[in-house]
This record gives structure tokens, C-alpha cells and sequence, in this order.
């Protein structure tokens, strides 16, 4: 539909933004369940989508990009997943070429609730360091000020301090409408499935990057959005690096998820997006799917075939969504797991 008129509406969108008569409208918020975590996605109308298109791809991402950190590889071009496990796994070989030894540490970091917790000012005040045009400034802070929360339901004593409180954007989407009447609103969070929210984010943890790659001349740490980690053979040195990360994470209002933080040592299993790795005596790297992976797939095509019978989702888009599965991993599946997946795949949709 935007399409059928779309030159049109791209002056009207143009003559907004130069006027600044320009509103971004709220969107639709809804659910979604990834690998079991339920998370809560917003979805912009078409119109605010092609802004935001605009501003990410010629303004934040060319003025942001030269200030990240060549380990940082989450949501830029010619990187992504891929790029990081190829780099992490880089990092691991080095280590074992430099010690000759598969004894040491690693330590997993992980942040909670990231976008949730996100402070406005704080990404302002970052942001304002290398860009200085005051259009995309201006249009970057009406964005965000279309993120804040409503959280009217809190008192007074609450609200002065719920900048340093943490958020959970999944309980306020559980909340009752008629507690959330505008009365005051939060300068906090970044909807998850915004392309704005997605460079932001990326950007946001840059002063942990740099404390760690240029203060401490840390060569194997890399980051994956709010999944970072660091090796190295000295156990007290990890400590020390968590103690100091953590206390610029507070400085920046995130927080550290200290359940999912562990120091592991690199003889044992540990998990490093999604996959199993384990460096060997002889510098060999073992590396496995997560057997909950194969687990949740299984459950997934059980659900899809009777999804299927019911007309809900059109067969052409389960065949989309396993094949896609099954080229992420089948160079890490063993022969067996791959001839079970692909017999069960069959046996529920030829």
C-alpha cells in the first residue's frame, strides 16, 4: 500500500522532517518466544520504518561506526555471527600458540535486561561526542523520546529513582492499560525490533570496549551485543576485569546479569552463542551443537506439522524456517544427529 502512492508520501515525509512537524507514530507491540525466552518486539508502521532506514544507514552507522571496536560484530555489514564465532575461535587458537597449553580461563559476561535498561542520557550525551549535525540530533531524540515508558503506576520516591532501577519491559507489557495513564514517563529502554534501537545498542557499551581493548591492551576479548567475553591464563587478572566492567557498566546504568557471568576454564564445556566449545590438550577445538537446540528444533516441527493441519502457517514457510536451521548447524552436527533431523523433517511433512 505504501508503495502504490510512495512518491508522494516520501515528499510529505520530507516537507515533515524539514518543518520538524514530523511525529513518529507508537507502533504495535506483541510477543514472541526465542529458543524458550519470551520477548516483548515492536513493530513500526511503514512510514516511520523508511525514516529510520535513513538516519541508521547515512547518519549513525557511518559517524558511529569508526568508534567500535573491530570485535564488535553484532548488526553491521560484513559481519554478524558468523564473523564472531570465526573471531572467538581465532582467539582461542592464538592462546593455545602462545601458551601451548589448553589451561587457562575464560570469563563470560553478559548484561541484564539490555535494552530495557538503557538510559537516554546517558546514549545522548555518547552520541553527541562524534555527531554534531542538530537535524539528526534532533530526529534521534524525538525516537527516543517516542522509547520512554509510561510508567505512571510508581509514586513519587519510585520515579525520582527509577533511572537507577532495573527494568523489565516484559512485566510492563503484562501490566493493565489503565495504570499506564501518561501521567509520567520514564527516559529509559530501546524497543527491541527498532533498526535505531539495533546501532544504539551496538554503540552503547563502547567505553567497556575501549577500557578493556586499549586501557588493559586485552587482545582476546570480542563482543556480541550484550554477550562479551575475555580469555586469558590469569584467574586473578578475570576477577579484576569483571570487578572494573562492572563498575562502568553502573556508571552507564547497565547492569551485570551475574547469573549468566561465569569464569570457566578452557579444558572443560562452555557456551559461547549457542555452541559447545572445548579447547583440548592438543590445542584441538571441540566444537558441538547444544544438544537443547536439537531438542527445541524437534518440538518446533511437532508443533508446525499440527499448525500446518490447521491452516494457521502455510507449509512453504515451515520448509523456509528448516532449512534455514539446518544450514546455521550442519557443519557442527554430527552425521547421526543429521540424518535424524532430516528422517523426522520427512516422516512429519512429505
Amino acid at each position: 500500500m505504501y508503495e502504490q502512492d510512495y512518491l508522494s508520501k516520501l515528499a510529505q515525509t520530507s516537507d515533515e522532517l524539514e518543518s520538524h512537524t514530523y511525529v513518529p507514530k507508537e507502533g504495535a507491540t506483541f510477543e514472541t518466544f526465542e529458543r524458550g525466552k519470551r520477548r516483548v518486539i515492536r513493530s513500526n508502521p511503514f512510514k516511520d520504518r523508511v525514516v529510520r532506514r535513513c538516519l541508521c544507514d547515512k547518519a549513525l552507522v557511518p559517524q558511529l561506526k569508526p568508534y567500535l571496536i573491530h570485535d564488535n560484530g553484532a548488526s553491521q555489514a560484513g559481519k554478524g555471527i558468523s564473523f564472531t564465532r570465526k573471531r572467538f575461535e581465532q582467539h582461542l587458537h592464538e592462546y593455545y600458540r602462545k601458551y601451548g597449553t589448553n589451561e587457562g580461563y575464560i570469563l563470560l559476561m553478559d548484561y541484564s535486561k539490555y535494552y530495557d535498561n538503557i538510559r537516554h542520557d546517558k546514549l545522548k550525551e555518547a552520541v553527541r561526542k562524534h555527531i554534531h549535525d542538530p537535524e539528526v540530533l534532533w530526529l534521534l531524540d524525538l525516537i527516543l523520546k517516542n522509547f520512554e515508558i509510561d510508567v505512571s503506576y510508581l509514586d513519587d520516591e519510585r520515579y525520582k529513582r527509577c533511572l537507577e532501577m532495573k527494568f523489565n519491559n516484559e512485566k510492563q507489557y503484562k501490566l493493565s492499560p489503565k495504570l499506564l495513564t501518561g501521567q509520567k514517563f520514564m527516559a529509559k529502554s530501546l524497543a527491541i525490533g527498532d533498526q535505531v534501537s539495533q546501532i544504539c545498542s551496538v554503540y552503547f557499551p563502547t567505553p567497556i570496549d575501549n577500557y578493556i581493548k586499549i586501557v588493559r591492551s586485552v587482545r582476546w576479548y570480542g563482543r556480541y551485543m550484550d554477550d562479551s567475553y575475555i580469555i586469558s591464563n590469569d584467574l586473578d587478572f578475570l576477577h579484576e576485569m569483571l570487578d572494573e566492567i562492572t563498575k562502568i557498566a553502573s556508571e552507564l546504568g547497565i547492569f551485570i546479569n551475574h547469573k549468566k557471568t561465569h569464569i570457566m576454564k578452557l579444558e572443560n564445556d562452555f557456551t559461547w552463542l549457542k555452541l559447545r566449545y572445548r579447547l583440548t590438550e592438543s590445542g584441538h577445538l571441540v566444537k558441538r551443537i547444544n544438544p537443547k537446540t536439537i531438542t527445541r528444533e524437534r518440538r518446533k516441527l511437532k508443533k508446525y506439522r499440527k499448525m500446518v493441519n490447521r491452516g494457521v502457517v502455510p507449509l512453504t514457510d515451515v520448509q523456509n524456517s528448516f532449512k534455514s536451521w539446518y544450514c546455521n548447524y550442519q557443519k557442527i552436527m554430527p552425521y547421526r544427529t543429521k540424518q535424524n533431523m532430516l528422517k523426522i523433517y520427512h516422516d512429519l511433512f512429505a
